[in-house]
């Protein structure tokens, strides 16, 4: 029997290690059952078992699902506190953090109101960076309960009524979902910003886990961390300026391959080799046509650059752009590849990459591939 819905368990999240190293989780799990709340089940079972893991890191245990949003902050938060003026076309602020729940549409119901589409994700449960309103929770169950009303799939004993305050129609009415560990005590009233972080939504702040961007830079280019001072702009060896050459382009593209490749990292652009905030703008003096928004026009450099060289992976790759000392630097952030070896097109042909201590090594040798690979990916 063909079923209309599915779940996944999605994560994304950053760990700052006591002894310097940066630890980048992702998990993408699906589940799937001709019975769909078996596989729901599953779903929240894996869940579960992954937050368990989490606390056990920092010595925590499960108490309640309200009480882990405030313990686990240090994975979900990376901690990357700083005045943040734009995001990149493209990349979603804050690298997408957290864990969660998701409904997953195979089989869509033919309905004006909703128009789902094949692989439609609704979020039903989690923790996200920044914090998760109830509202986005009860929009996923609202729609979850309608698929397995109008399929009439088996709700085992979950089905509960919540009486919740939703904000767009500003009414409170019983919402009739499947339970979730999600606390919905209070939410049948209006709450404030400063309520909704009292009752468990995460607000952003710094952890013992977390480090600021700022920090990050003073500590100078590890394994994990690199600096650029351009996008496009061309510097020649004694510091002159020289303007746009396309082969700059491709030396960010080998960091970032070096990146997925080995643990992840961060790129920093607009930053000097001396830790010197240098800022982006001799990239925009090139933007085109003249007069053309600059960080616009930076934007699209960067969509351009991971079409070009990481059109299958670009969800690994997330960026932002962040004032620092008054100057505005672009931030990419990179997610190890877990499944696969990372090539780019070069001149000579196909290029490989992997970090070093602060620098990107080639690997030409097709015996030192295969072994790397063997040893990363086991394939």
């Amino acid at each position: 029997m063909e079923v209309s819905i599915h779940y996944i368990v999605k994560a994304k999240l950053i760990r700052f290690i006591e002894d310097g190293n940066i630890d980048f989780i992702e998990i993408n799990e699906k589940f799937v059952n001709t019975n769909p709340i078996i596989a729901r089940e599953q779903a929240f079972d894996f869940y579960q078992n992954y937050i368990d893991v989490l606390l056990q890191g920092i010595n925590k245990t499960y108490v309640s699902d309200k009480q882990t949003r405030e313990d686990i902050i240090s994975f979900v938060d990376s901690g990357i506190i700083t005045k943040i003026e734009g995001i990149s076309k493209g990349f979603p602020n804050s690298y997408g953090n957290g864990i969660g729940v998701y409904l997953v549409i195979d089989n869509p119901i033919e309905d004006e109101i909703y128009n789902d589409i094949i692989g439609d994700e609704y979020l039903i449960h989690g923790i996200q960076y920044g914090g998760t309103s109830a509202q986005s929770f009860m929009d996923g169950l609202n729609h979850e309960y309608w698929y397995y009303n109008y399929f009439g799939y088996d709700f085992k004993n979950y089905k509960e009524t919540i009486n919740f305050y939703d904000a767009d129609g500003d009414i409170t009415e019983p919402n009739d979902i499947l339970k979730t560990p999600f606390d919905w005590t209070g939410y049948d009233v209006y709450l404030t910003n400063e309520e909704l972080d009292e009752e468990g939504d995460i607000s952003a702040h710094d952890t013992k886990t977390s480090i600021t961007y700022e920090e990050l830079i003073q500590g100078g280019e590890t394994n994990q961390v690199e600096f650029k001072p351009s996008l496009l702009y061309y510097y020649d060896k004694v510091g002159n300026t020289s303007g746009y050459r396309m082969f700059v382009r491709h030396i960010i593209a080998k960091v970032i391959c070096s990146f997925l490749n080995s643990n992840g990292g961060f790129l920093f652009i607009g930053v000097g080799d001396d830790k010197t905030i240098n800022g982006l703008q001799d990239d925009y003096s090139l933007a085109q046509p003249k007069g053309k928004d600059h960080r616009d026009y930076f934007s699209l450099q960067i969509d351009k650059l991971i079409r070009d060289y990481f059109k299958g992976i670009s969800g690994n790759i997330n960026g932002e752009f962040v004032t620092i000392d008054e100057k505005e630097i672009f931030v990419i952030t990179v997610f190890p590849s877990k499944t696969y070896p990372i090539f780019i097109n070069g001149q000579s042909g196909k290029e490989f990459y992997v970090r070093l201590t602060t620098s990107c090594e080639p690997y030409t040798d097709i015996e030192d591939i295969a072994k790397y690979c063997i040893d990363k990916w086991g394939k």
